[in-house]
């Protein structure tokens, strides 16, 4: 006699795919997801809108904001980023992990185009007639070029050129020579240089204007863990370990004054330590128009044209000059030398940009010859 066989009816395996599917769907619509995606730096889809008879767009409303709320969705993003690591399909090198960090991919540029942007930066320095100096940090990747297979080093060292132009040039600081250590002055997960870089900065720009190099330890210190970066975001890979935002403020009266007339006793906004942007804890993010005051320090007024690689050095350099005021083209309405006339008279003017903005951002290059 045959054993009796156990199994379900067609039937009711019907209705237990369709339960487990209508589950499912509820899982991801009820659970918890927020309108943010910090890991991906960027706002999930919104739900659908009522169905139109004119607009006929409602199914691919309904499958952005589903695919938005697929459960454990960040542990597949993941696995998907590794996989096309693994295969080699990254092939443009958006972020790349290499050596326990995520970099950013090389920066294209030519020395005629570093040439053309300090040619408009000595001009300029040149009608406020004041001393001018650049400060263009090598990149991470650069620097760790000589840890990586043949064929990303190639990529990576195509940045000579525009490293060899500046150096050529005699306003350039270089304040992050070749040979140096990347882990010691670069995060692991952001593309921003870490405390001990800025530090690199900030002595070598006083030590260059004979004013007095302060120890890290004169300066108010503040840490804050888990901070994720943009670059390591953008990699869709986890990072089993965040960084940590090593920041420093001058001790005593220091103020800043931003464009819109809002103002601040301190220079470090612990609060922004928490949010998807955890860099804005240095001067409370990018802004137009910055100025920062110290009536206590021996150095004069500094022009700041900057990118946000100097919002952790500008902290620094309020403890030795009394007057900042700080441009970022990309947030500025006015062109440069609309904002050398509202600063007045200065005593120097510093330009700080990554290797991609000095070459590659059209709005430096465009209200710079303004």
């Amino acid at each position: 006699m045959k054993g009796k066989r156990f199994g379900l009816s067609d039937r009711a395996a019907v209705l237990l795919a369709l339960g487990l599917l209508l589950a499912a769907g509820l899982f991801a619509v009820l659970w918890p997801h927020g309108d943010f995606s910090d890991a991906e730096r960027r706002y999930l889809a919104t739900a659908p809108s009522a169905p139109s008879l004119t607009a006929w767009k409602t199914d691919k409303e309904t499958e952005s904001w589903l695919s938005d709320r697929v459960p454990f969705r960040s542990v597949l993003v993941g696995i998907d980023s590794g996989a096309e690591v693994l295969t080699g399909r990254r092939t443009l090198l958006e972020t790349w992990p290499v050596a326990g960090a995520f970099l950013e991919q090389p920066v294209e540029g030519s020395a005629k185009t570093v040439e053309r942007r300090l040619q408009q930066f000595g001009k300029l320095a040149e009608s406020l007639d004041a001393p001018w100096q650049v400060i263009v940090p090598r990149t991470h990747g650069w620097l760790l070029r000589g840890r990586m297979n043949g064929l990303l080093r190639m990529q990576y060292e195509t940045e000579d050129e525009i490293y060899g132009a500046l150096e050529a040039d005699g306003h350039f600081l270089d304040v992050l020579p070749a040979g140096t250590n990347p882990e010691e002055v670069y995060y692991r997960t952001d593309h921003h240089w870490n405390l001990e870089g800025a530090y690199r900065a900030y002595e070598a720009a006083c030590h260059s204007d004979g004013l007095p190099v302060l120890s890290l330890d004169d300066f108010e210190r503040s840490r804050f863990t888990g901070f994720y970066g943009t670059t390591r975001s953008r990699s869709g890979l986890p990072a089993f370990s965040g960084d940590v935002l090593d920041c420093a403020e001058p001790a005593g009266n220091t103020r800043m004054i931003l464009e819109d007339g809002e103002t601040a006793d301190h220079l470090i906004f612990p609060e922004q330590a928490e949010t998807y942007d955890g860099y804005a804890v240095y001067l409370n993010g990018n802004h137009g128009m910055a100025e920062i005051m110290n009536p206590d320090a021996p150095g004069g007024t500094l022009l700041v044209y900057k990118d946000s690689f100097a919002n952790c050095l500008l902290p620094l350099l309020a403890a030795d000059y009394s007057r900042i005021v700080a441009v970022d083209a990309r947030y500025y309405a006015g062109s440069f030398s609309e904002a050398a006339a509202s600063a007045g008279k200065v005593d120097k003017v510093l330009f700080i940009y990554s290797p991609d903005s000095l070459v590659n951002d059209t709005a430096v290059a465009g209200k710079a010859g303004r």
